[in-house]
């Protein structure tokens, strides 16, 4: 639980940020796909070692878990990336209400999978005391 807790609080302060971020940036004329890969490879590299250290508590094998931690974002690019072209491009929705949405659905699925994958001796650790 103290976990999720702190992935809760990494995420709304890098989340938080770059939603802002985004608002200001499409508002100023970006295309919101395009503000949203150049912050999410911003918010990427902001919260790998926040994860690793105070969320996941693991300082060994810092090279796999950077690995797998990229291949995790890799699909929730892809996610997001996806959500806006078929919520804002086919069903012409606004883009600041669908990556409120894409955040908080991106958010969900790299915890699970930082967790399970990218993190998976801090769940060990949990299992074998």
């Amino acid at each position: 639980m103290l976990q999720l807790a702190r992935f809760g609080f990494i995420g709304l302060l890098t989340n938080g940020f770059g939603y802002i971020l985004y608002l200001i940036v499409t508002f100023s004329g970006v295309p919101p796909k395009l503000a949203m890969t150049i912050l999410y490879l911003v918010g990427v590299l902001m919260s790998f070692a926040a994860h690793r250290r105070w969320v996941f508590i693991q300082a060994a094998e810092q090279q796999g878990a950077l690995v797998r931690y990229g291949i995790i974002y890799g699909i929730g690019y892809a996610l997001n990336y996806s959500i806006l072209y078929v919520f804002v491009d086919r069903l012409h929705y606004a883009h600041f209400y669908v990556q409120a949405f894409g955040i908080v659905a991106v958010a969900a699925f790299v915890y699970l999978a930082s967790n399970i994958y990218a993190f998976p001796s801090t769940s060990k650790r949990k299992q074998n005391p």
